[in-house]
């Protein structure tokens, strides 16, 4: 019994002793994780550089096309078309020019330039501005109704007689020692058909609606539309 006791007391002591030992020794640690690493930048594809802007020339500013049947700024040179003796003739004496200041007025200026000289009589001339204007009172596609109105003066040196002798003769022009003076206002209405952009033909009525005439003393002064005259017209435009 009391070798057993001694060898356990032995034994105790031995562990006992150890413990201490063994509590103090360090525990072994697991392995420390490796580093995370981390990713490499993607790097983005080089964008291609802006191409320079090309030079630009200035360009003037247009002007808005002229509608088709727009007359504005537009110069016409036309003659009359009377009734003559055997077929239908031009007159001479109805040569003028239109100009429209827009697309509903349009100015008309006339000259009449006569000048005649016969053997054994003196010079016969006549010299007879005149200006009209043109208003649009209706308008279509390509024709247009259209008053005239104006005012003309003229000086003239010759007049028109007739034969005594033979009535069946034809009126002699002679000069008559007075110069004549003659301020008359013409007005009338018209129809103008378009057949193309330059090119028009007309018809229409004209008359001196106030007619003063004044040779040396002697005057007189007509009012009235019974001098009306029909005419019809041929005009060329420019563009």
């Amino acid at each position: 019994m009391t070798r057993t006791r001694l060898s356990l007391t032995a034994f105790a002591t031995i562990a006992g002793a150890a413990l201490p030992a063994f509590a103090q020794a360090p525990m072994p640690m697991a392995p420390a994780p490796a580093p995370m690493m981390a990713p490499a930048p993607v790097m983005a594809p080089a964008m291609a550089p802006a191409p320079m802007p090309e030079a630009v020339m200035p360009v003037a500013p247009m002007m808005a096309p002229k509608a088709a049947d727009d007359m504005s700024g537009s110069v016409g040179f036309g003659v009359g078309v009377v009734a003559g003796t055997d077929l239908i003739k031009p007159n001479t004496a109805d040569l003028s020019m239109k100009y429209w200041l827009n697309d509903a007025i349009a100015l008309m200026p006339k000259l009449d330039l006569a000048i005649s000289k016969s053997k054994g009589s003196d010079m016969a001339w006549k010299l007879a501005p005149a200006l009209a204007m043109e208003f649009g009172l209706l308008k279509g596609a390509s024709t247009r109704f259209n008053a005239v109105v104006g005012v003309g003066l003229a000086f003239s040196k010759y007049q028109t007689v007739a034969s005594t002798t033979d009535p069946d003769a034809p009126p002699v022009v002679v000069a008559p020692k007075d110069t004549t003076i003659d301020i008359f206002i013409p007005a009338g209405l018209n129809v103008e058909h378009f057949f193309a952009r330059w090119f028009s033909m007309g018809f229409g009525t004209y008359f001196n609606l106030i007619d003063f005439k004044k040779t040396g003393t002697p005057w007189s002064m007509d009012f009235g539309v019974n001098n009306i005259n029909y005419v019809g017209s041929l005009f060329f435009y420019t563009d």
